[in-house]
């Protein structure tokens, strides 16, 4: 998710009428190429333009996914910023950091209705929307995979679809990523290479 969002979101939170997916896929059609924009809850939010760190650890972790992918399994590849389609009684248009998904699968080219994998890079300003983000990531029966990766410190959380549901585990920059189902494992500290934080 984008680091910093527009002030104003508490005020259109409290007086703006709640959007459908499609009216707010409509109404973006006429706002600016350089806008970014996702619908939370109902209600258009602007995101501000991504800061260089954040940046950084999200194409890290594509390119770590997408080397891994091309052995483990080529139908797959992981993309930056694209929208999802999320099922949800309240409206949600988000569009992840990196997401997991099958070309085949999806044929529209800006928005996947089947993913496997979610990346969120998260800021201070992400503490509102991020749990209720993360449970409609959770309800998406194809998601298996979600990562909340900070962007202050080399830590990042996993959760992973089993059997049982799901489980949750908080990695530091020394330990290891496994990631069986999508090929990938490398340390914590490889997907903050080039950052601060990389060992």
């Amino acid at each position: 998710m984008h680091p910093e969002r527009n002030v104003m979101v508490g005020a259109l939170r409290q007086n703006a009428p709640i959007l459908s997916v499609a009216t707010f896929r409509t109404w973006l059609l006429s706002r600016p190429e350089e806008e970014h924009w996702e619908l939370i809850e109902g209600v258009p939010m602007m995101m501000t333009p991504p800061n260089r760190r954040h940046q950084r650890i999200a194409s890290n972790l594509e390119a770590l996914l997408n080397a891994a992918l091309k052995s483990h399994d080529s139908m797959l590849a992981a993309y930056r910023d694209i929208g999802v389609n999320v099922v949800s009684t309240v409206p949600y248009d988000p569009e992840p950091d990196v997401s997991v998904i099958r070309e085949d699968e999806n044929p529209d080219p800006r928005y996947a209705d089947r993913f496997y994998l979610v990346a969120e890079v998260l800021s201070e300003s992400d503490k509102d929307v991020i749990e209720s983000k993360r449970e409609i990531y959770r309800a998406h029966p194809a998601c298996t995979c979600i990562l909340l990766v900070r962007q202050d410190r080399a830590e990042l959380m996993v959760d992973r679809r089993t059997t049982e549901g799901w489980r949750t585990q908080v990695l530091r920059a020394a330990d290891e990523l496994a990631l069986p189902d999508f090929g990938l494992t490398c340390r914590v500290s490889d997907v903050y290479r080039d950052t601060p934080f990389a060992e």
